[in-house]
This record gives structure tokens, sequence and C-alpha cells, in this order.
């Protein structure tokens, strides 16, 4: 294993590193020891630091690539079953949503001192960057793709609400969502605080979305909390608003029927890899999982560029729009019913919306 003396590494990475090529070795078969280097990183996020990794001796190529994109959750972020989350979520797009370009994962570790997943590299520019460069008619054409991908994921359906559990059996287990790990919040997701799923019904989710922000608020250290959230009333108090509301829930809300389908929970222009016109992947899927219809956009759209000025933001709204409207056309095409174009096309239901978010009190 080499990693370049001007790449600015640690052990951890070293490591991981490690285990990482002895398992894509054994996944591959015997072969001669390779030599390993750090090209470059890739990218980081809250979670994820992502590290394109090659291959350059000791390979025969038989895969087809020499390059894999390495990531390595960050210590204390994602738990053994948010990382499986991931694998087991491309797994299943590979399956059942064949016109869906997912990077084949080639390993994963996920319980192991070093976890990891180790992915083929996609070589292409992300949407957000490259969107800019087409002309209007590209832009057309890049829209009805984005627009078919939306509606295939609405047409993956699910029995329950849930993350995905295993690469192969596609079974539902926890879900898996950004707004239960971010200010401390990772450390209490677990059913031994909350039930994480999965759930059988959206009141039944709803309810435990409830029990998530009632039981951080009034566990989490003084720290983890945002004070300035509070000048209008205490946390006691807010919890008391909370258990109220989830009260009322229980007797008086009743969920809107809806199918559970594939929702990808961070879908926009940095996520979708181009070639040119052509769509080569659809990245991070780690908050993906089967959630109500009304949520897989919840009428917030696509962002296809990183809103900036006033000029990105309206090029947004323009082409979100247009990805709307080829949105319903394609499952219009497809026979969908009006009750489903409705949901699919529509805010999504106020009080799963809530639900699904950080709570904290309004300020006025």
């Amino acid at each position: 294993m080499f990693i370049p003396q001007s790449f600015n590494t640690n052990l951890v990475l070293q490591h991981t590193l490690k285990d990482a090529s002895s398992a894509i070795i054994r996944l591959e078969g015997d072969r001669s020891t390779p030599e390993v280097v750090v090209d470059r990183k890739l990218g980081e996020g809250g979670y994820n630091e992502v590290f394109l990794i090659s291959w350059l001796s000791g390979w025969d190529d038989s895969t087809g690539s020499k390059s894999f994109a390495l990531r390595i959750p960050k210590p204390d972020t994602l738990l053994p079953h948010q990382l499986l989350n991931e694998v087991a979520s491309i797994s299943l797009v590979s399956a059942r949503c064949p016109n869906i370009p997912v990077p084949k994962t080639y390993a994963f570790s996920a319980d192991g001192p070093n976890p990891f997943i180790a992915q083929e590299y996609i070589d292409g520019e992300p949407l957000s960057t490259i969107w800019n460069r087409y002309t209007e008619t590209e832009k057309h054409s890049v829209a009805l793709k984005i627009a078919e991908i939306i509606v295939d994921m609405a047409q993956t359906r699910f029995s329950a609400i849930g993350g995905f559990a295993s690469p192969t059996s596609y079974t539902l287990g926890p879900t898996v969502e950004g707004s239960k790990f971010f200010k401390g919040r990772s450390k209490f997701h677990s059913n031994r605080c909350y039930p994480i799923g999965p759930y059988k019904t959206t009141k039944e989710y709803i309810l435990a979305c409830y029990d998530k922000e009632i039981y951080y608020y009034t566990h989490a250290p003084t720290s983890d909390i945002d004070s300035d959230l509070f000048e209008i009333t205490s946390v006691e108090n807010f919890v008391l608003q909370l258990r109220d509301e989830k009260r009322q829930l229980e007797i008086n809300f009743v969920a809107e029927d809806e199918p559970f389908v594939l929702v990808h929970g961070d879908f926009h222009g940095r996520n979708i890899i181009m070639h040119g016109t052509q769509v080569q992947a659809v990245l991070d899927w780690e908050f993906a999982g089967a959630y109500p219809l009304g949520e897989l956009l919840g009428g917030m759209g696509v962002d296809v560029v990183e809103i900036e000025d006033e000029e990105s933001e309206q090029e947004n709204v323009l082409w979100s729009r247009e990805i709307m409207r080829r949105v319903e056309e394609t499952a219009r095409q497809r026979g969908w019913d009006e009750k489903e174009l409705t949901l699919l096309l529509g805010d999504g239901d106020p009080v799963l919306g809530k639900a699904r978010t950080e709570m904290f009190p309004a300020v006025y």
C-alpha cells in the first residue's frame, strides 16, 4: 500500500484503506498484492469523507476499473445500520430500478473498527456544475431524464415505512434520516429511546417522530440544544407542547392512504453525475428509504444548480417546474390515476412534513 507523501492523511485512513483493499481482493479472487495509491480527496459532507483510490499494479482489469471511491464515515456520525442502509439502497435500486444508474459497491464494512464503503468511481460532473453550460434543448432533455428517475422511484413500492436492512433481501429496517442525526440526535436513534422502524402505518411513523423530539429535548445536554430557539419559551414548556400535540394526533389524526415508495432523501444536482447530457449515476443514498408517496418531492421540486443569488434561484424555480411538468407527463403515460398523481405532485401532508423535521418553538 502506498499513500503519497503530499497527501494529508491520518491513521484512520491508513487502517481503513488496508481493510478495504483486503476486502476487495477477497471479493474479486486471488491476486498478487496490489500497490494502492490515494489519488485525492473527492469530497466531504456532514457524515462522510470520500477518497479516490487507485490500484497501480497487481490488478488484472477484470472489473473494468482500477479506481474506487472510498467512503469513510466520520467518527460518531453513522451507526452500522445507517451505513448498511446506503449499501442496501444501492443494491435495491440496481435490482428493482435498472433505469436508475448507481455506482457498483465492491466491498463494505458496517460494524468493524474501520467502517467503509468501496464503490465504483464514476467519472463525470455533478449536474449542478454542468447545468449552466447546457443549451436550452439540452436542459429539456436532461429535465426529462430526471423526471423519469423520479417516476421510477415513485413506482417502487413497499409494505411499510423504513430504511433498508439487507443488501441481498431488501428487507425493511430502521429509518435513516438526516433530521435524526444532527445536533447530537444520532446518539439517541435507537429502539432503547424511541421506535426507529420499520413502521406499518404513516400514523405510527408520525407518532414515533414526536417521540424522537420529546426524547431529544428531555435527554440531550444543554450544549446540543440551540438556546436561541428558546427565547419565547423554555425547553420544559416546549416538551409539554410536543406531548400535547402527540396526544391530539393519537386521538384525532387520520393519515392519508398513500403508497410507500422509494425516496432518495437528498435528490438534487450535486448528487446527479453527468457525462454530457447522460446521467452516469445518482449518488449518496445514505438517507434513502420507503416513505409515503407525497414525501418523494414534498412540493419542493429538484434543485439543478446551487442557489447562490437571485439568478440561480430563478433558474431552479423555472426548471423545477419543468421537471414537475415532465413528471406528470411521464406518470400519465405510464397509466397513473389522478389520486396518486395529486399525491406525487402536491405539497405533501403538512402533519407528516412537520413530523419528519427538527421541531422547535415557532417564532413570531
